[in-house]
């Protein structure tokens, strides 16, 4: 019989193709890759630019609480890149405004200018307007213009770097020659920090055939502040502006200033706030009255405002905020028309309300205090502290509080006030000598045996006190 089971065959080696999945995997994930790219690019513009538009909306909203306009000329946008031209226009000091051409250059995506990820990169450089400034601001930075780069990051916190050029600039016999300036600023939702330094600058000026030198030392400023949101005008924080010399050297007159320190700060306790500010000096010299030189030394004034109800407060700052921006827009529109005064433009309910705020401000008590106002003269220093309060405004209205603006000596029955001095008499004396013509008047005994200073050994003193109309020097009264 025949086997029905053919015989097997011989088994044929064929060649193994190699897989094609791979590359068709690679080229749709590339080309998801870059639709995606090109996907999240597009919204990163959109997202930019209303990113811009709130930035832009935060500086108009600012530039109008100090009087300057900010208007946009110009947004031209592309794929990723696009360019705004903003103008900001500065009250002048004669009367006729400063506008600056501020330029916004916009690079947006995932990864901004490819320097790292985010959503945009800005870089915002600045100029004159005016076509005479703008050839001298061009001969200032030949090379390179001042400007801010900011990194707009994907939480929509910004990261800014400021760069100005150092450089030197001769006009018509005065010489100017400046250091680079640098330092960043970051705004993290409603936090925001600075950090500025300045090496300094000098100037000559020999125009009117006389030398006049001016030198600057080193700058600094620092600052952060914390708001609870965008209508917070105030927030809480502090800053810091350091001088560490300046000179000015015209004929026999020099002037020299050292160590000057200006730093602000806002706490807040409960629902009040204190708002305080500090000026030192190390050294000031100057001429004096008889054309000596006079130096005084470790100068100090200290201030500070209290227990500011923050309710009422914040309320009557974004009133007033929003009547200065109106009246901004207003002088834009129609500048021949428009009002100076920005409480001239509230309505009559804006006006109620204005008051309404003012008086729970008062009625919860701010206290004035003067922390400080030093200076030292030879081996000892004159000291002046004081105290402003209006207890008597706990019970004030709105009739009353209207009534105070066209009668202001009605405000003493509401007023406590405490003075005092400290002073030894040698420095007392050289003080006065300092300013000429009291020295004239005043003699320090005289003013002992009437009783306007109080002797303690060799220490000078004096205490005035205004409580709700009742007044006392030295613990005696002058009714």
């Amino acid at each position: 019989m025949t086997d029905p089971t053919p015989p097997a065959r011989p088994a044929r080696h064929t060649a193994t193709r190699r897989p094609a999945r791979p590359l068709a995997t690679a080229a749709v994930g590339a080309l998801l890759l870059a639709g995606a790219y090109a996907a999240a690019t597009a919204v990163f513009s959109s997202r930019a630019q209303t990113l811009t538009t709130e930035l832009t909306a935060t500086l108009r909203g600012r530039a109008a609480a100090s009087g300057a306009q900010v208007e946009q000329v110009s947004y031209t946008r592309g794929f990723m890149h696009s360019t705004q031209v903003l103008r900001l226009t500065l009250p002048g000091s004669t009367g006729t405004p400063q506008r600056l051409l501020i330029t916004n250059d916009i690079q947006y995506g995932p990864l901004p200018a490819l320097k790292g990820v985010g959503q945009a990169t800005v870089t915002t450089t600045f100029r004159p307007e005016d076509p005479q400034a703008q050839a001298a601001y061009a001969r200032a930075f030949p090379n390179r213009q001042p400007q801010v780069q900011t990194v707009i990051g994907l939480a929509g916190d910004t990261h800014s770097r400021v760069d100005v050029p150092g450089g030197t600039l001769t006009e018509q016999g005065a010489k100017v020659n400046w250091q680079a300036l640098g330092g960043t600023v970051d705004v993290r939702g409603n936090d925001s920090r600075l950090n500025l330094n300045w090496p300094g600058l000098t100037v000559t000026d020999s125009s009117d055939g006389q030398l006049t030198s001016v030198q600057v030392g080193r700058v600094s400023l620092t600052g952060e502040n914390r708001r609870s949101g965008p209508r917070d005008l105030i927030g809480l924080g502090s800053a810091s502006l350091t001088l560490d010399r300046a000179s000015v050297e015209a004929g026999a007159d020099p002037m020299n200033l050292t160590g000057l320190n200006i730093s602000a700060a806002t706490t807040g306790q409960d629902q009040f706030l204190t708002s305080s500010v500090k000026y030192d000096v190390g050294t000031l010299t100057v001429p004096g009255p008889d054309g000596a030189v006079q130096t005084l030394r470790d100068l100090q004034l200290h201030l500070s405002l209290g227990h500011l109800a923050r309710e009422p407060l914040d309320r009557l700052m974004v009133l007033l905020n929003d009547a200065q921006a109106g009246m901004n827009e207003a002088r834009q529109a129609q500048p021949d028309q428009a009002e100076s005064d920005p409480l001239a433009g509230l309505s009559a309910a804006q006006q109620t309300q204005a008051r309404a705020d003012l008086l729970a401000l008062l009625q919860k008590g701010p206290v004035l205090t003067l922390d400080r106002l030093n200076v030292a003269q030879g081996a000892g220093n004159v000291t002046l502290t004081g105290r402003v309060a209006l207890p008597g405004a706990a019970t004030l209205d709105d009739t009353q509080l209207q009534a105070l603006a066209d009668q202001p000596a009605e405000l003493l029955p509401l007023t406590d006030l405490q003075l005092k001095l400290s002073a030894t008499q040698d420095a007392l004396n050289a003080l006065l000598g300092n300013v000429g013509p009291l020295a004239q008047m005043a003699d320090i005994d005289t003013l002992v045996s009437a009783g306007y200073l109080k002797r303690s050994g060799d220490q000078l003193g004096l205490d005035l006190r205004i409580d709700q109309g009742r007044v006392t020097l030295n613990g005696q009264s002058l009714e």
